[in-house]
């Protein structure tokens, strides 16, 4: 009966600690993200900058100095970066916008009336009741295609203009980010050694525990993600080189870093890809296509709960049902998130259980 009342006791502060989490991340992070992102940033920051300074021994001034003028160079690096993301984005949307009304009306089109004049069939002509089938059949594909143009329209519409509208917000909090990160680069000992001077023993030895904890976990996360990727790009290539595409090895390494995404995922590039080939009547490329998209989904779906719950010291039924929760409620952020939260309880769970057996 104790054991049990342990138990549900157990349950419940976990469950009350998953609620205050949420409730943090859902109301009280937001207005705080950029304070987070500037202290990450310095964080990073903060060792290569150690090293400059024992290198050339700089005083405290010169290593002040030399920390903001780091900083300075990562934001202009940073800022680079970002508009060659932005202008790439657009040109990628202008080529969609200026090349789907050619191939709707050079490829679609002539489809469609090959279908409905029977030409695909060698000019045979077809009893009434299957014209009117097929009549039907183009209708539908050709209404369906309206709508998704339709959608499209008002899906880069409406982020344009959630974009416009987020612009005045965004800019602010990158201002705010960037001048914190400047304050926070200058006095990051003051703060932190304020930060572990004002926590009792039990809250710091929770703190560097945490701390420990996600940032082993962190790159225990990258390094699995990275085999994941590995393995979808070896899959790829060998699927591409097999039907003999052009430039097997670049298609390949681009569609396995786009699988890194998990909204979007293989399926965002190769679904496309072959419902175009079937469009343009290249069915056996097509039909290539789809077999290779179905065999990296299916090893995909079996490799990443074993690979990941392996790295996080999870089972593989765990881990996929923490990764589906976690998206429920936190987004991406929880798919990473509470994979790494479930494995810390754990193994908090099983130092306590060490500790309590050793006594």
């Amino acid at each position: 009966m104790e054991k049990k009342k342990a138990f549900i006791i157990n349950i419940i502060y976990y469950a009350i600690i998953l609620v205050l989490v949420y409730l943090g991340f859902r109301y009280v992070m937001p207005p705080l993200i950029p304070f987070v992102i500037a202290f990450i940033m310095v964080y990073i920051l903060k060792k290569p900058i150690k090293a400059i300074c024992r290198r050339f021994n700089l005083s405290d001034l010169q290593a002040k100095i030399a920390s903001v003028a780091l900083l300075l160079i990562f934001y202009v690096v940073a800022i680079g970066i970002l508009i060659l993301l932005v202008i790439g984005c657009i040109s990628v949307v202008k080529n969609f916008v200026d090349t789907w009304p050619s191939l709707y009306s050079g490829t679609i089109v002539p489809f469609f009336d090959m279908l409905l004049n029977g030409d695909a069939l060698g000019n045979i002509e077809l009893p009434s009741e299957i014209v009117y089938a097929i009549d039907v059949i183009v209708d539908s594909i050709d209404s369906i295609f309206t709508t998704i143009m339709s959608y499209l329209s008002t899906f880069f519409i409406g982020i344009a203009t959630s974009l416009i509208t987020n612009v005045p917000n965004f800019f602010i909090s990158v201002v705010v980010c960037v001048i914190a990160s400047f304050f926070i680069m200058i006095d990051y000992d003051k703060i932190t050694g304020y930060a572990i001077k004002i926590m009792n023993d039990k809250v710091l030895y929770y703190y560097l525990e945490i701390k420990n904890f996600l940032f082993n976990k962190v790159f225990v996360i990258i390094k699995a993600y990275l085999k994941i990727m590995s393995i979808t790009f070896i899959e790829l290539f060998i699927g591409f080189t097999i039907i003999q595409l052009d430039s097997a090895f670049l298609v390949a390494l681009c569609i396995a870093i786009f699988d890194i995404l998990p909204v979007f995922g293989t399926g965002g590039i190769m679904i496309p890809w072959t419902v175009i080939c079937l469009i343009q009547g290249n069915y056996v490329f097509a039909i290539e296509l789809l077999v290779i998209y179905i065999i990296v989904t299916i090893i995909r779906n079996i490799i990443e709960p074993k690979i990941v719950g392996a790295e996080l010291g999870l089972h593989p039924l765990v881990t996929l049902a923490s990764m589906l929760v976690g998206v429920r409620f936190f987004g991406i952020l929880g798919l990473f998130g509470f994979p790494i939260g479930l494995s810390f309880i754990l193994y908090e769970w099983k130092e306590k259980f060490k500790i309590n057996k050793e006594k």
